[in-house]
């Protein structure tokens, strides 16, 4: 591999997250400042071998200045996180692509586990910020550790092979919601499993301390339920917006 071809390419998709991407590309970069390394905007350190790649869908808030300053390569794309992350792994040089959200702070040894873990593809069991106080939250993170596609959600974040996600045709571009249940679906099928890591991901609660955590998840079970029965995603996304309007 070359020194300049990274091994895996991070994919965050944006839209006004500076209140939460200062501290997710800090905590990508987290064991490079332990190891007393460098890292310049653009530039990929042979002995890391990554890049981080934000794909913005027009932020007003200072998303865009926050990428640049914090050393990601920054693309411009059409709002939509399926087509945003598809346009990410356009770009990506990586042989293989990670696809994390914006306000999700992965392990601190992200990069280890993920290299360590063979060529299936996988994502990180899920933890709450300051979930300790909410019991709920607790039990909802819990089930995450299960190998049952109803908690499959890009929330965990989503590392595969670049070939393999080239193969399935990557996400579904019109689709606006559920549309990492979707790909992992099809990933599963393709590469004949899929893996849960042991590390988790640490991700923001706010939708649900803003509707509260019992409507926030029958909510989620509604419009899950509609997506197994074949609800097109006109008829999800109107659902969505009228019961958990943001």
């Amino acid at each position: 591999m070359s020194p300049t071809t990274p091994w895996c390419s991070v994919i965050l998709p944006t839209l006004n997250e500076a209140d939460h991407l200062s501290a997710t590309l800090r905590r990508l970069h987290q064991h490079r400042e332990r190891s007393g390394q460098q890292t310049v905007a653009g530039a990929v350190a042979a002995t890391d071998s990554y890049e981080v790649i934000v794909v913005d869908g027009g932020s007003t808030d200072g998303t865009q200045d926050i990428a640049r300053r914090l050393g990601a390569r920054l693309i411009s794309c059409t709002r939509g996180r399926a087509r945003q992350m598809n346009e990410g792994a356009r770009h990506a040089r990586g042989q293989s692509l990670y696809f994390l959200h914006a306000d999700s702070l992965p392990p601190v040894d992200w990069l280890r586990q993920l290299r360590e873990h063979g060529p299936l593809p996988c994502c990180f069991r899920l933890r709450f910020a300051g979930q300790e106080g909410m019991p709920l939250l607790r039990l909802y993170a819990a089930f995450t550790r299960l190998d049952v596609q109803a908690f499959r959600f890009g929330d965990q974040s989503l590392w595969v092979r670049r070939e393999d996600f080239e193969a399935i045709g990557g996400y579904a571009a019109d689709w606006r919601l559920l549309e990492d249940n979707e790909l992992i679906r099809r990933l599963r099928r393709h590469c004949g499993g899929f893996r849960i890591l042991a590390g988790s991901v640490t991700t923001s609660p706010r939708k649900y301390l803003r509707f509260g955590f019992v409507r926030t998840q029958l909510v989620y079970v509604l419009l899950y339920t509609l997506y197994r029965l074949g609800a097109s995603q006109d008829v999800l996304t109107a659902v969505y917006a009228r019961l958990l309007r943001t």
